[in-house]
């Protein structure tokens, strides 16, 4: 055998090596110690505006309810990227594209998509500033829900009619198609109608919800992807409503005993605005219920399939029983997950508080 080292080639000069053959850090295609996170690189800002964009096309389009997630990942993108110039082009091509193509439906579809577009902006801006509270949540929701009621309601005054006769009228032009199938149908329909003539504005309010919860979805899908570290992404399992909620809750209640006991006309708009109040609210509460659940299933690591599977068994009995609403009222008092104000376990809070 040779006597050369390194099969018979001679040793190399001192610091030749490294000349010849990168180490394997400096052949990474990021350097150690930078980029080892499991953050996807952000967006640009012409991306982000270019999904706010879309966003408010698709807010005058029948898929009206993915438009929030578009607007909120946009601007999300747009405002890490490009600071307040982000924001406000954000909102700028979100809105005018949703104006736009809405002018041919009518004021009341312009507002809708409007208000589409405009509540994701909010949530986004609240998450990024760390803002976006449960009490807040229920805030926007409602604002959403009573600013679309009064646009329609200003629409139906200029043409000579109201909400709950336009609502009446759907009901029963759909009636009257049921009236030959069977008798069973017809006395449901005429159930249906008695429930709609005194619960149609909460139509309005599972509509903001429904929009509040695919903007928060995009927000969640866009703040994976901040690279600021200070902005902390929130968790469903720390869901947690004020007390003025449940101070709400309670009138509404009140409300409700007097409008089923008393009778007139007074009586019967605090009967319908009581019953509003406590359908509304009462979405709230068994968000917070299922929120306890969620927590549970965090605590106990329970797999994706599982989960998925108690998920479904929580909402079907929320849906037939109350179930998660009475969780969620309880826990209002009784704090499961031991939160604090702020929203986060008590565990996880510094050292200097109590």
């Amino acid at each position: 055998m040779s006597g050369w080292p390194n099969n018979g080639f001679p040793t190399p000069p001192q610091g030749a090596g490294d000349a010849r053959e990168p180490s394997t850090e400096e052949r990474g295609i990021v350097p150690a110690g930078q980029g080892g996170g499991s953050r996807r690189p952000a967006l640009s800002l012409p991306s982000g505006l270019f999904f706010c964009a879309l966003g408010g096309a698709v807010a005058s389009s029948s898929m009206a309810l993915l438009a929030p997630a578009l607007v909120g990942y946009g601007f999300v993108s747009a405002s890490s990227t490009g600071g307040l110039r982000g924001k406000v082009a954000g909102v700028a091509f979100s809105v005018v594209p949703a104006v736009a193509l809405s002018l041919a439906l009518g004021p009341s579809s312009i507002a809708a998509a409007v208000l589409c577009c405009l509540l994701a902006c909010v949530v986004a801006e609240l998450a990024l500033r760390g803002r976006l509270t449960p009490g807040l949540a229920c805030a926007l929701v409602a604002l959403v829900a009573l600013a679309q009621m009064g646009t329609d309601a200003v629409v139906c005054t200029t043409q000579g009619t109201t909400i709950a006769v336009r609502v009446d009228e759907l009901v029963a032009a759909y009636q009257e198609s049921l009236s030959g199938t069977s008798v069973s149908a017809a006395a449901l329909m005429q159930q249906v109608r008695a429930v709609m003539s005194l619960m149609w504005p909460t139509a309005y309010v599972l509509s903001a919800v429904a929009e509040y919860l695919f903007a928060s979805a995009g927000v969640a899908l866009a703040l994976a992807r901040v690279p600021d570290p200070t902005v902390r992404r929130p968790r469903y399992a720390e869901f947690d409503l004020p007390l003025w909620v449940v101070g709400v809750l309670v009138v509404g209640a009140a409300g409700l005993a007097f409008g089923l006991t008393a009778s007139g006309p007074a009586a019967d708009a605090v009967l319908m605005v009581s019953a509003n109040v406590l359908m509304a609210l009462r979405v709230a509460v068994a968000a917070q219920g299922l929120a306890v659940f969620a927590w549970l299933l965090g605590r106990r690591h329970t797999g994706p399939l599982a989960s998925a599977l108690l998920g479904g068994i929580a909402l079907y009995l929320e849906v037939q029983f109350f179930v998660m609403t009475l969780v969620g009222l309880v826990d209002v008092w009784a704090n499961f997950r031991h939160l604090d104000h702020g929203g986060r376990s008590q565990d996880e809070a510094p050292a200097g508080q109590d």
